[in-house]
């Protein structure tokens, strides 16, 4: 594996005033170059900011913390490239046909880019892409150790 793709909520978790000890403990450890995000992080957050009230004071707190996330993550945001949305839209089958349901979007789609990157998918939502191919780890539970780059 070449690092590691961070779902939002780790994210969100590190950016908490006192983040969970496992998460920090290991995102500290992680040479930054192999952390990365997807276009998809970005617009989770942006949707956010848009669902606060226009005159919600919170607005631009959460748009400083985009453009430090952004500039943080420069040259290691990922697109949403052809060969990823096409893994998609095999993965999506599959666990469908498996499960009889259709799994969350933004999830298989950030397992997918996980897996055209050859990065783990670092996340806490195991259940939701665990059908999906892609190597997860979720930092609050898993021992790093056993995820080598």
């Amino acid at each position: 594996m070449n690092g590691w793709l961070l779902d939002t909520n780790v994210i969100a978790e590190i950016s908490r005033t006192r983040p969970d000890p496992n998460v920090e403990k290991w995102i500290k450890s992680q040479p930054e170059y192999f952390l990365f995000l997807s276009v998809l992080t970005i617009g989770e957050y942006h949707k956010g900011i848009e669902h606060l009230p226009p005159g919600d004071k919170r607005r631009a707190t959460v748009r400083r913390g985009v453009v430090a996330l952004e500039r943080r993550f420069s040259g290691r945001v990922l697109s949403l490239a052809d060969k990823i949305v096409v893994r998609w839209g095999a993965i999506s089958g599959e666990v469908k046909r498996q499960t009889g349901h259709s799994p969350s979007v933004i999830d298989t789609m950030l397992a997918a880019t996980a897996i055209e990157h050859n990065l783990y998918f670092a996340t806490r939502n195991v259940i939701d892409v665990q059908l999906s191919g892609a190597v997860v780890f979720n930092p609050w539970k898993d021992d790093p150790s056993q995820f080598p780059l």
